[in-house]
């Protein structure tokens, strides 16, 4: 077996030299092979994955965040690589609920939006702008520690529902939505527990959909997501679905695993086992925590 670390030498506040050395101490320790590539440009992580993606015996780790994890993932969705993740980012939110379970081989699900995958969640509304606008906070140089704060208070400052149009099961209809959130996994935004029941290998999707309501009520109804109490809210509703479609006159933002892009139909499908996942956390734990 080979191991392949891709690694994004500029995610999280993790220290990557650290890291680096740690991988080195353990793979030739275990006297394993393996090779460690750097990604250098948006998408790079894919190029690097698909080199891989017709080999049978060989592990491709991710050394990221969630945005590095999800350009793998669309470099070896239907492959037979197996996929770890080492989560050295700032967000980890698929690793979040993957460290919660005990098998260290899994078959599961992805998310397609479109022609993207995703592994975690994707989402339109107030979330999806969020995760657009935290790109003007990253080019102004901000602590990273606090983009997504701020963020989140401009978005809200200058969120505007928009004209949709939701499908699913045979059924049709035209609204506007706060949240429309597809999610494969549990969190998102960097520890917002969304979809307390999701699981990658039950074939389905957990749908939320956060109704329209004034901008008074926002901050609570945030603030019960924080405390993954939003089901609670008269606001929230959840569908189980294998698909749905969504178009607008105008373009919509989707968020997927954290990264962004637009379009005026997006159309949302569950594959199923369709990715490997490689679950050890003995290595991972040895590579982030070893000084």
């Amino acid at each position: 077996m080979k191991y392949i670390f891709i690694i994004n030498p500029v995610s999280g506040n993790k220290n990557h030299s650290q890291i680096i050395r740690n991988i080195h101490d353990y793979m030739e320790d275990n006297e394993l092979e393996y090779e460690i590539f750097f990604t250098e440009y948006q998408n790079h992580a894919t190029e690097i994955a698909l080199n891989y993606a017709k080999e049978k015996k060989v592990i491709i780790y991710s050394v990221g965040g969630d945005g590095t994890l999800n350009e793998i993932v669309n470099g070896l969705a239907k492959s037979k690589v197996k996929l770890g993740v080492i989560p050295a980012g700032s967000g980890n939110d698929f690793y979040r609920s993957l460290e919660t379970l005990k098998r260290k081989n899994i078959k599961i699900d992805l998310g397609l939006v479109n022609d993207k995958y995703f592994i975690n969640i994707a989402s339109i509304g107030i979330d999806a702008e969020v995760s657009k606008n935290a790109e003007i906070f990253k080019k102004l140089k901000f602590p990273k520690k606090s983009i997504y704060d701020f963020s989140i208070l401009y978005t809200f400052l200058k969120f505007k529902y928009q004209n949709i149009n939701i499908s699913y099961n045979n059924k049709s209809f035209n609204t506007q939505k706060l949240i429309v959130a597809i999610c494969n996994g549990k969190y998102y935004g960097g520890g917002y527990k969304i979809a307390p029941l999701a699981s990658f290998d039950d074939n389905y999707f957990d749908v939320y959909f956060a109704e329209k309501t004034s901008k008074l009520k926002i901050p609570e109804l945030i603030n019960m997501l924080k405390k993954s109490e939003h089901e609670k809210s008269s606001l929230v509703r959840k569908e189980r679905l294998k698909s749905i479609t969504i178009y607008s006159d105008k373009n919509i933002i989707c968020s997927y695993d954290g990264e962004y892009f637009m379009s005026k139909k997006l159309e949302f499908k569950l594959i199923k086992n369709v990715i490997n996942i490689h679950n050890d956390k003995q290595l991972v734990n040895y590579i982030l925590t070893k000084k």
